[in-house]
Order: structure tokens, then sequence, then C-alpha cells
């Protein structure tokens, strides 16, 4: 039996946490209001009774659990490290969970609150807002149907992440081992590691080269090249940055059928051999034989209301039980490559995936001061 209307707990009230609650409050959310919203600094807690009269103001998260009669789901917008920690508080007080990203910092942990969840038949998804641009569903689409044949190469280079010390020091916990548990990569390339692993599946092993503090005054990573293998064949490449601007967000996939390329989050552009790479290369018999192709956009939707889209969905899976459209073993994915490429940095070798998660573990401790 399912709810009528989803009662949601934001459960902080930082940046992303009060643009959900606006979201929800000002009824942008079908199916779902704004119960309570969890923040424990005086000025948000006077913005909110101020702003959003007849919403409850918690003080902390054991406030929160302390009214939990009033609350179904719980939108965790915290900083990263915490973001398992509340979870588990939630799942284990019978709470449906949506996670902004990333799931958290270690993915042993994150595995323990995905199997929590199972255990407590509560769901838990992942506020993964970029799988509802057009542009990159289509681009999923094409790939299911086959569209590039057999896939050899994906190359990404998305550095739009530019980020000044204004950024990096606007909350205490930002840009560090301790507060956010790393840098672009458990941050920003969140959003975009899903992507890869949403269209082309987990790699297989990792090779990464990340620089710490080559643009910013820090010692977490800016600034990324990783590789990713597939024993299947493909081979990737994922560039990324947070220190160079103008920036470029450039996704290529080769196959033997052609090239697919994502340009911008809002292009997509098929280049179709006329046959087959490996086909042509069977009957070909010139010595510098040309294969043609040809290229045409394909048209796509604007992106729009990414957030209210994702956030619907959430609500439609506690109501009707439509299929999320990323649960928390997807946010799992996601750590896995992360905390892989990191550890690949450390050590300074290509690693297969998952990764030695305790060994991790440690060595990210060892880098909190813990």
């Amino acid at each position: 039996m399912y709810m009528e209307q989803v009662r949601a707990a934001v459960i902080g009230f930082g940046g992303m946490g009060r643009q959900y609650a606006q979201m929800i409050y000002g009824g942008e959310i079908e199916g779902m209001c704004l119960a309570g919203v969890c923040c424990r600094n005086k000025p948000g807690q006077e913005i909110l009774g101020k702003e959003y009269p007849g919403v409850s103001v918690y003080q902390d998260v054991e406030d929160a659990l302390a009214h939990g009669e009033e609350f179904d789901a719980a939108v965790i917008v915290t900083p990263h490290t915490s973001h398992v920690e509340i979870g588990l508080k939630m799942v284990r007080a019978g709470k449906h969970i949506l996670v902004d990203k990333p799931a958290g910092v270690c993915a042993g942990d994150v595995r323990t609150l995905v199997q929590a969840a199972k255990e407590g038949k509560v769901s838990f998804g992942m506020i993964f807002n970029i799988r509802m641009t057009p542009a990159f569903q289509k681009a999923k689409e094409l790939l299911d149907q086959g569209a590039l044949g057999k896939i050899s190469r994906v190359a990404w280079i998305c550095n739009t992440w530019y980020r000044t010390p204004a950024y990096h020091g606007s909350a205490p916990w930002r840009s560090s081992w301790e507060g956010e548990g790393g840098g672009l990569l458990i941050n920003q390339s969140q959003h975009y590691l899903d992507i890869w692993q949403w269209l082309f599946g987990m790699p297989d092993a990792v090779l990464a080269t990340l620089d710490y503090g080559k643009f910013n005054d820090f010692d977490v990573d800016d600034n990324a090249d990783i590789q990713f293998f597939y024993r299947n064949g493909i081979h990737g490449t994922f560039i990324t940055s947070s220190g160079e601007n103008p920036g470029v967000n450039r996704l290529e996939v080769w196959g033997t059928k052609g090239r697919l390329a994502v340009e911008d989050t809002s292009r997509v552009i098929l280049d179709e051999n006329v046959m087959p790479t490996d086909e042509f290369a069977r009957v070909n018999q010139e010595i510098y034989g040309t294969l043609g192709h040809h290229s045409r956009e394909i048209p796509v939707e604007p992106n729009e209301r990414g957030y209210q889209k994702l956030l619907s969905n959430f609500a439609d899976h506690l109501l009707t039980g439509a299929p999320l459209v990323a649960d928390g073993y997807e946010g799992l994915k996601t750590v896995i490559m992360t905390n892989g490429a990191y550890l690949s940095s450390w050590q300074g070798k290509k690693l297969g995936l998952p990764v030695d998660e305790a060994e991790f573990k440690a060595i990210l401790r060892g880098k909190q001061g813990n």
C-alpha cells in the first residue's frame, strides 16, 4: 500500500538544501510536500521561521528523528562525510532517503547503507539529476540500440568546473579531506562519473593521474586525467579540472559503426560509417581504402527542470512504485570509481575495480588526521 503524499524533511539548509526546500515548498514537486527542515544555525532557522510558515524546523538530526511522525522521507543535503551516518539513522528509523551526491566518501560505508536500506525495506534514491538531461538520455538510447556497434574508445573532457577561492572557502568543510573527503572527484565529478557508468557500465580497472592543489592553496584534487579499462575492449579517458577556463564539456564515443558526440550537454551528433569498420576491413582491397561516413545532429529537447524531474521521480516511486531514476546502488558505483581513482593516484599504478575498500579507508583517514 502506497502513501497519498510524500512528506519530506530536508536535512541541511545550505546552498542546495535551500533550493530543494524552496522547490518542494513552492509546489514544484508533484506528490511531495515540505514537512520540515533540519538546520543547525540560527540565521537559517530565522529564515525558515519567516519564509516557510507551517514547516517544522529541526535543530539537528536527532531533533528531526524525535519528530519522525511528521515526515516519510529525508532529503539529505549535508557535507559529504556525513551522508552515510545520517542515512543510516534515517533508514533505521524507517525513513526513505534521497541523498545528494556523493552517496558517501568510502565505498565500504556506502555499501553498508545500501544493505541497510534493503533490509529495512525503505527506498534509497540518489540526486543524479544529470540523468534527466535529454542529450544524455538520447545518447543512452542510441548506445542501447547498438547505434555504434562494438565500442572501442570513450573520451570525455569536462573542465567546466572553474572555481575560485570564494567557492572553496564558502564553507569550512569544502575542499578538504576532513570535511569533504576529497575535492573535484568526490564533488563535481560525481555527476559525470555516474553518467559514464550509466552509459558504458562499470570499468574493470583504473589508472589515474591527479593533481592536488595545482590551482589552489589546499591539499585535495583539482585536476584529473583518468583512464578506465574494460575487459570487453573499451578504453576510456576522462579529463576534468576546476582550475581551467574557458572549459568544454565534450563526450565522444567510437565504435565499429561510427562516432557519437555529446557537446555541452545539449547537442547530440551521430557520425555513421557507410559500413562497420570490421566489415570494411574484410572487403577492402585498396592500400589506402577510405571508409565513407556521414554526420547528422539529432534534435533533443531543451535541458530544463532536471532537479524537479528527479525529485518528482522519487515522489512517484514512493506513491506508485515507479522505478527510481538512480537508486543507492548507482551511487555506490560512482564512489567505487572515485575511490579507485584516488588510490591509483596515491599508489602510482593501475588498479582493478573495486579496490580494497579497507585499504582506501585507512589512507583516507590518515589524510583526515584520524
